[in-house]
């Protein structure tokens, strides 16, 4: 399983203050990043409600029913997908971004921005 320098540390900061959302963000953030979908997930089941609505058929649906953990990228018309998702307000939501496009801080400040506000 890969590591990185950081990421142990968060996720002792994490067991040390759970509750804490922005960390718990990060902290699925970098396992995103090393391909750890799986964890990422878990850690952010633990403490959001997913809002993702029910979805399909072109990519994989990103439903609370649905979620597949380990399924980080997928392949549909042409193009790679890297799912990605933002928190607010003790929600997440999971999307499908263009590979290419999924380290954009941009995207990921405008949908976090959109659930944001929609929720307040």
């Amino acid at each position: 399983m890969p590591s990185r320098p950081g990421v142990d540390a968060l996720l002792n900061e994490l067991a040390a203050s759970p509750d804490d959302a922005a960390l718990r963000a990060r902290a699925a953030q970098s396992l995103t990043k090393l391909g750890r979908h799986r964890e990422a997930v878990e850690l952010l089941r633990d403490r959001f409600v997913n809002l993702t609505a029910h979805d399909g058929p072109t990519l994989p649906c990103l439903c609370r029913r649905c979620l597949k953990p380990d399924l980080g990228e997928t392949h549909a018309q042409d193009m790679d997908f890297a799912r990605c998702f933002v928190v607010a307000h003790g929600r997440v939501l999971y999307y499908w971004a263009p590979s290419e496009l999924a380290d954009d801080p941009g995207i990921s400040r405008s949908v976090g921005a959109r659930l944001a506000a929609r929720l307040a």
